[in-house]
């Protein structure tokens, strides 16, 4: 008797340790006289939405001068902005002290530099020659 074997299996569908949300959700469905009283939402909607816009430019009108400070300093910490501070001066005595200087200044420097070593520091020659 074989079917006897499947006779203690559970039904349904596998479920996943940790997943309690996962899965297809599906929409649920609307009662299809359900038009008219969409339209009435939407317009009611669309009044409410003017009504915040227009409260939020009042508040912004009011509030401008705070929102820009709020917007500058905006997800920075003290800390954060001391550093900055500290790393925009530090720059700002780099370039003072040495100067804007393009890539092929920079490799002339760097090979005049190199030539001015003796030759215990040359590259030793490896292989056949």
């Amino acid at each position: 008797m074989p079917s006897s074997d499947y006779t203690s299996a559970v039904g349904g569908g596998l479920k996943l340790k940790g997943a309690k949300d996962a899965g297809i959700k599906k929409k649920k469905s609307k009662p299809a006289g359900s038009t008219s009283s969409k339209a009435e939402a939407q317009v009611s909607d669309d009044k409410a939405l003017q009504k915040a816009l227009a409260d939020e430019e009042t508040s912004l009108e009011a509030t401008g001068v705070e929102r820009e400070a709020e917007t500058k300093q905006y997800g920075k910490t003290e800390a954060q902005k001391r550093h900055d501070e500290r790393r925009r001066k530090r720059l700002d005595e780099r370039l003072e002290k040495e100067g804007i200087k393009t890539h092929k200044e920079r490799v002339e420097e760097l090979n005049k530099y190199l030539s001015g070593l003796s030759e215990h520091h040359d590259m030793p020659k490896i292989g056949p020659d």
